[in-house]
């Protein structure tokens, strides 16, 4: 899989940058966590990415974009525990959309994984109840690394 960060490719540097920002509890309370959305374009993984503060101010999801009409919306807190949500009807899920969400998730924990992530990567619980509630991933993941998991049809 390929990544798009913020926008464009970035170097083999700014990805492990990127990478170690996510992984060091120092620059994750430092910036009060991350913002973030993240999509599935073919494949490649598009992640943008702010501190939750910066300038002092509180920044906001509707301020990051991605090309995918149906992002995860994330947020990865000062303690390095991920939120991962999307916006989907669980009740009209079909397995086709499932899969789709599996692929959207699981590329965004591969992509880090594979560029290096050293944090915990502890999914939070609202993460955990929505994968539960939607039926996308069985088991459910605790974390990055059994989220980053999974089966041929999800690659």
């Amino acid at each position: 899989m390929r990544l798009v960060l913020n926008g464009e490719s970035p170097s083999d540097r700014e990805r492990k940058r990127f990478v170690r920002a996510l992984s060091d509890p120092r620059r994750l309370r430092s910036s009060g966590g991350y913002l973030f959305k993240s999509g599935l374009v073919g494949d490649t993984v598009h992640i943008s990415i702010v501190p939750a503060i910066a300038e002092g101010e509180r920044l906001h999801h509707y301020d990051i974009a991605v090309p995918d009409e149906q992002p995860i919306i994330g947020t990865v807190s000062a303690n390095g525990e991920f939120s991962l949500l999307f916006k989907a009807g669980q009740e009209s899920m079909d397995e086709t959309d499932r899969s789709a969400w599996r692929r959207r998730f699981r590329g965004f924990a591969r992509i880090l994984i594979e560029s290096g992530y050293q944090g915990t990567g502890t999914l939070d619980w609202i993460t955990r109840q929505i994968i539960r509630e939607s039926g996308i991933i069985e088991p459910i993941p605790q974390t990055l690394i059994e989220l980053s998991e999974g089966g041929p049809d999800d690659h």
